[in-house]
């Protein structure tokens, strides 16, 4: 991997952690009037699996997609301006963080559903199949969602017609997973590995560390490279840690927590590495605080919809009545 691709993957993490930071405050101030969840200690699995995906790629999230939107490329600005309900934002103001979206670099968007992504995505899967442009989507989902019927029909809808689609489960909770059997009582149902699945389905399964962006990368590489050769789908597990994910959470990880945080870890990485000084670190995160801080001024500055907007951007009809 080169140097520059190395540095990327930093920036994009330091670019969520800026930017969902900023969402707290936001919030604490009152510029954002609503409750979901957020991705911190989660960078990792965003920013690497993301950097093999292309405009014409697109991804479905979840109830915590800020990572997701801007791994993928979503104008912070305009995503900020939606956060706050504005019309600048990415939807004019009507989506929020639940439903935010931007097919112009492939975002399908959050969903407030749990697992209800996964489906959606493999609709584009299909597409790209049907016209062979060798496109590839990627559905992220969370443990809980595993156990979804609409992901668990999704997983066998494309097996069995060998999408090019990549699932990617972010489980926060791999000490406590249990599916299928009781361990003690049914042992030989019991599996503690959401990856374990994909056997079921006729499908590779693999389970990383999603709090080394490296592995990370590695792994979605592998599964984005075959989907795209038309190899068919993947399941791909990282284990991930949910660092102050609450929005009435510290801005930064206490020391003892550092241990599971891939920003630092990573750092940690490249400075030993030599590949960035502390000078150069200290540049990358003044940059990218500069551009949140941008973006949070442009929220705040920009208008709110009126009411007669509500009718704008509609499937069918639309004008006021």
């Amino acid at each position: 991997m080169s140097v520059e691709m190395k540095v990327g993957l930093y920036r994009t993490m330091v670019r969520i952690r800026t930017f969902e930071n900023a969402v707290r405050r936001l919030i604490n101030e009152g510029q954002v009037h609503a409750r979901f969840g957020l991705y911190t200690g989660q960078e990792a699995v965003a920013a690497g699996v993301c950097a093999h995906l292309g405009a014409g790629d697109q991804i479905g999230s979840t109830h915590r997609p800020l990572g997701h939107l801007i791994a993928k490329g979503c104008n912070p600005r305009l995503l900020m301006a939606e956060l706050c309900g504005k019309r600048t934002g990415l939807n004019g103001g009507k989506a929020g963080p639940y439903h935010a979206f931007d097919p112009s670099v492939g975002a399908l968007g959050a969903n407030g559903i749990v697992g209800g992504s996964v489906p959606m995505a493999a609709g584009y899967a299909l597409a790209h199949q049907l016209r062979g442009d060798r496109g590839v989507a990627v559905a992220f989902f969370g443990e809980g969602a595993s156990n979804q019927g609409g992901v668990q029909e999704t997983m066998n809808l494309a097996a069995c017609w060998r999408l090019p689609l990549v699932l990617v489960c972010e489980n926060s909770s791999p000490e406590v997973q249990r599916m299928l059997g009781h361990e003690i009582d049914y042992p030989q149902l019991s599996i503690e590995r959401v990856s374990d699945r994909a056997t079921a389905y006729g499908m590779p399964g693999s389970t990383q560390d999603g709090w080394e962006v490296l592995e990370v990368y590695e792994a979605a590489g592998k599964a984005v490279g075959r989907a795209r050769g038309g190899g068919g789908p993947k399941l791909l597990e990282f284990r991930v840690h949910q660092i102050e994910g609450n929005l009435k959470g510290r801005l930064e990880a206490r020391e003892d927590e550092r241990t599971w945080c891939p920003i630092h870890r990573f750092r940690e990485r490249l400075l030993t590495e030599g590949i960035l000084s502390p000078e150069e670190d200290g540049r990358l995160r003044e940059e990218e605080r500069v551009a949140v801080e941008e973006a949070v001024e442009f929220a705040v500055r920009s208008l709110e919809p009126e009411p007669v907007d509500a009718f704008d951007h509609l499937f069918a009809g639309g004008g006021p009545i």
